[in-house]
């Protein structure tokens, strides 16, 4: 599998479906960390932060194109 750093990931246009980043997040407060861990991913995900990122972000990807969805249908039943 091939990997990219994030910023050229970014910027590229080309992006592959199989290629993979590494991801590191600066500044997060030991306290969000520790009840992250304690709340979420231990309980969920078998003590493993980057599987519970990963599902977290899609399921907020999924969430999003539900919203947007839903917005949309809305929108085309009150102007029509």
């Amino acid at each position: 599998m091939k990997e990219k750093k994030a910023a050229s990931f970014a910027e590229s246009e080309e992006h592959d479906g199989d290629s993979s980043v590494h991801l590191t997040i600066y500044d997060v407060p030991e306290s969000l960390l520790r009840k992250f861990c304690e709340k979420i991913v231990k309980p969920n995900y078998s003590c493993r932060v980057g599987t519970a990122i990963k599902d977290l972000m899609r399921k907020a990807l999924e969430e999003h194109d539900f919203t947007q969805a839903h917005i949309r249908q809305v929108e085309r039943e009150g102007n029509g």
